[in-house]
C-alpha cells in the first residue's frame, strides 16, 4: 500500500513540473497524474508545448582579438568612442575566451549599423527609464550599490506601492526582482532603449493594480523556481514575462504578488 501511494505522489509530481515545463495547467494534470500515473505523464509528454521556441543557432564566424582591438584603437582615433568605453571594450574583448559562442562585441560594421558601442553606452537610457517609472508614480527609489550590477535601483514599499522590487542592468540586459523571486535578464537591442516596452507596461500594470507576479516555490526553498509576471487582458491573464527551473522537491506552493495599495492609479488620472 505505501508503495501505492508513493507511485502515485511521484507520477503527480512529475505530471505538475511537465506541465509548467510545456505551459499547461499544472493543476489539472497533477490531479489526473494522481489518478492515472504513469498514463497521464506520458499522455503530457507526447502534447506539444504552448510555449516552445524554435531558434537556429547563430552562424558565429572565428573571432580575433587582435583585430577587435585595432577596431577599438581607430574608432577613438576617428572619435566614435571615448577613452572610457575604449578601455570597457578592451577589457570585455580579452575577457571573452577565443572559443566564447558570443559574437566579436565591438565591430566597426556593428557600431555603424546599429549606434552601439560598449556596455557603458547602455547605462543612460537606462538610468533615465529607472528614474522615469518612479516619476510617473511620484514614488522614491533607492540606487544600490550592494549587488554586482552596473545599474540597480529598488522601489520600496511605500505609498501607493505595497511590495517591493528591484531593477538593474547588466552588460545591455536588464534584471528585474523582488523578494523571493527573480525573472531571466532581458536583453537590450538598442542602447537608447532604456527598459523593454512590455515590462515597462507590466510594472505599470503591476503598480496600477491590474497586474501580478505568480510564483511557485519548492518546499524548503527560499526562492521560486517558476515566476510569472502577468497582466489581465480581456478578462483574462496573459503571462509577459516568465521565469522556469526545474524544482529539486515536486512538490510546492503557489502565491500571487498585486499591489495593494494601487494610490498611484489614481493619482495618474
Amino acid at each position: 500500500m505505501n508503495v501505492l501511494v508513493i507511485a502515485m505522489l511521484l507520477s503527480a509530481g512529475v505530471s505538475g513540473m511537465v506541465a509548467s515545463h510545456k505551459g499547461r495547467r499544472p493543476g489539472f494534470w497533477l490531479g489526473l497524474g494522481l489518478v492515472a500515473g504513469p498514463i497521464a505523464v506520458a499522455v503530457l509528454l507526447c502534447l506539444p508545448s504552448r510555449s516552445a521556441r524554435v531558434t537556429s543557432a547563430p552562424n558565429i564566424q572565428p573571432r580575433s582579438i587582435v583585430d577587435e582591438i585595432n577596431g577599438l584603437e581607430e574608432m577613438r582615433q576617428r572619435g566614435i568612442i571615448s577613452d572610457d568605453e575604449f578601455r570597457q571594450g578592451k577589457l570585455q574583448v580579452l575577457s571573452w575566451p577565443i572559443s566564447s559562442p558570443i559574437p566579436p562585441a565591438l565591430s566597426a560594421q556593428q557600431v555603424w549599423a546599429d549606434g552601439r558601442r560598449t556596455w557603458a553606452s547602455y547605462q543612460s537610457a537606462t538610468r533615465s527609464a529607472l528614474t522615469d517609472l518612479a516619476g510617473r508614480h511620484n514614488f522614491a527609489l533607492r540606487w544600490r550599490d550592494d549587488v554586482p550590477l552596473e545599474l540597480a535601483a529598488t522601489y520600496p514599499v511605500q505609498p501607493g506601492l505595497a511590495l517591493e522590487f528591484s531593477l538593474g542592468l547588466e552588460k545591455s540586459s536588464v534584471h528585474c526582482w523582488g523578494d523571493g523571486w527573480a525573472l531571466d535578464p532581458i536583453n537590450l537591442h538598442r542602447p537608447e532603449t532604456g527598459l523593454p516596452s512590455d515590462l515597462t507596461d507590466a510594472l505599470d500594470s503591476l503598480i496600477g493594480g491590474s497586474g501580478r507576479v505568480v510564483t511557485r516555490t519548492a518546499f524548503g526553498a527560499s526562492s521560486a523556481f517558476w515566476v510569472a509576471v502577468q497582466v489581465r487582458t480581456n478578462g483574462r491573464w496573459c503571462t509577459v514575462q516568465r521565469r522556469f527551473r526545474f524544482p529539486a522537491i515536486p512538490i510546492w506552493r503557489r502565491c500571487e504578488l498585486t499591489n495593494t495599495d494601487n494610490r498611484s492609479l489614481s493619482k495618474s488620472q
